[in-house]
């Protein structure tokens, strides 16, 4: 009898894999950084209802309110989306935030994971400078100050730009999985324009 084959484990890939070299080596002047896949759950929520105590305590935060975000003691960043709409962020992958949420918001709304649809892109430097090419977005600190949280267009991508720094030198893009190649391949086109970034090294 023949003996079965052992198969080693598939290693995990990402989406960006074969950019993250060309993203670190694009620009001196904006260093890019595709940042680890994180827990993102869609909370949906009528706040009229809610236990927004209990959603409070399941968060570790409050809600933020129109076009901003806020980073909790724990690390998860909890952007609005809209009115009702908020996606939760959690890098440190908590493993009982989901149920805890759902416990928190039953009978007044949904919590959706969505881990595996949306990309983060940190870009730190001149930012402003580089995403002016691809968005009408005002990235000039008074109207981006931290913890502003935006969709727009970047290219012919929507994504969401959100502030990381007082003066807009740190802005994380959250751009979804099916974009997420398209806005990689417009950053490197766009730090590699000579008008705009001088090339590394002086050549």
């Amino acid at each position: 009898m023949a003996e079965a084959k052992t198969t080693a484990p598939l290693a995990r890939r990402g989406i960006l894999d074969s950019r993250i070299e060309s993203l670190a080596n694009a620009s001196h002047a904006v260093r890019v950084e595709v940042l680890p896949p994180a827990v993102q759950l869609n909370l949906r929520l009528d706040t009229a209802r809610a236990p927004l105590d209990r959603v409070r305590d399941a968060l570790g935060g409050d809600l933020p309110g129109p076009l901003s975000s806020v980073t909790t003691a724990e690390g998860r960043t909890i952007v609005w989306l809209g009115p009702d709409e908020w996606l939760v962020i959690d890098r440190v992958r908590t493993p009982e935030l989901e149920a805890s949420l759902r416990a928190a918001v039953a009978g007044a709304g949904a919590v959706v994971d969505q881990s595996g649809q949306r990309i983060s892109i940190l870009l730190e430097g001149d930012v402003a400078a580089l995403l002016a090419k691809g968005t009408a977005l005002d990235l000039h600190p008074g109207a981006f100050p931290r913890d502003t949280a935006v969709q727009a267009m970047l290219g012919q991508a929507v994504v969401i730009f959100l502030s990381r720094s007082a003066d807009a030198s740190r802005v994380e893009l959250i751009a979804r999985t099916s974009f997420a190649p398209y806005v990689a391949d417009w950053l490197v086109d766009a730090l590699a324009d000579p008008l705009a970034y001088p090339a590394p090294h002086g050549g």
